[in-house]
């Protein structure tokens, strides 16, 4: 299963370079379970984790979600991690931000170099984009532009246009999510994957999220997604696999091209 750029660690890309890297969600609401649920994701031997700190009870708090940041470092070992602090309209666990409060904890959190990754959404406005941007590219971490849509499947045009956006907007990764309501809704989310991966140079992470959607979680990265998310401990999404079916179908699909 190839045809995807991959994302970059140390580097390095990330997963084994034939199928998609898989990521678990952290979801734990306070710092004991946090620990205890990142040790528990890590033998599971994902490709990187994210961490979802919009269900932690700290996120307020700039110094408690750095302390609880270095804790899940020193957790995870060499694992690379991504911080995300989704918005309520965007399928978060809160009520939502202030684009100044988001704004500010992603600028430390990237500034602190803890994490590898930072998501951002692209629906902040371009000035919170960029100040994100401009700490994470001095600090060395790398930033994933995000867009979900909970509604259903924009266009074709809609949907390359994000994508082009978050490009111009200097994304490292450029994400996107859609709720399909046809098959048609996910043949034309893969089109538009596998047409981004020509025109675009960056990597790419691209899915349909509910029942319909599962095709682009396993064959995504023939398309040209870059990574899948899947259920460690508890799912982020409707329809993500458990991780040990997935890598099943993985290496069944491996068998099959020998």
């Amino acid at each position: 299963m190839t045809g995807f750029r991959p994302l970059l660690v140390r580097g390095t890309p990330l997963g084994n370079g034939v199928d998609p890297a898989v990521c678990l969600p952290l979801l734990a609401s306070d710092s004991g379970a946090l620990e205890t649920e990142i040790r528990g994701l890590v033998a599971l031997q994902p490709d990187i984790i994210e961490w979802r700190a919009d269900y932690f009870d700290g996120r307020g708090s700039t110094d408690s979600i750095l302390s609880a940041a270095a804790r899940l470092r020193a957790a995870a070992g060499e694992m690379p991690l991504i911080f995300t602090l989704r918005s309520k309209g965007e399928g978060g666990a809160t009520g939502g931000y202030e684009p100044s409060e988001a704004t500010g904890l992603l600028e430390q959190v990237a500034r602190s170099r803890i994490l590898e990754f930072v998501d951002v959404e692209l629906s902040l406005p371009s000035l919170c984009v960029k100040t994100v941007i401009d700490a994470a590219r001095e600090s060395g971490v790398q930033v994933i532009l995000s867009s979900h849509h909970f509604g259903g499947t924009p266009s074709d045009t809609e949907m390359m246009s994000v994508l082009c956006r978050a490009a111009a907007m200097g994304a490292d990764v450029a994400k996107l999510a859609v709720i399909p309501k046809s098959v048609s809704d996910v043949v034309a989310l893969l089109a538009v994957t596998e047409r981004a991966h020509r025109e675009l140079s960056l990597p790419l992470v691209t899915m349909a999220m509910g029942p319909l959607g599962v095709v682009t979680r396993v064959f995504g990265g023939t398309f040209g997604s870059a990574m899948t998310f899947a259920v460690g401990s508890r799912g982020s999404a409707s329809g993500q696999l458990p991780l040990k079916a997935l890598r099943e179908i993985f290496d069944s699909l491996r068998q099959l091209e020998k």
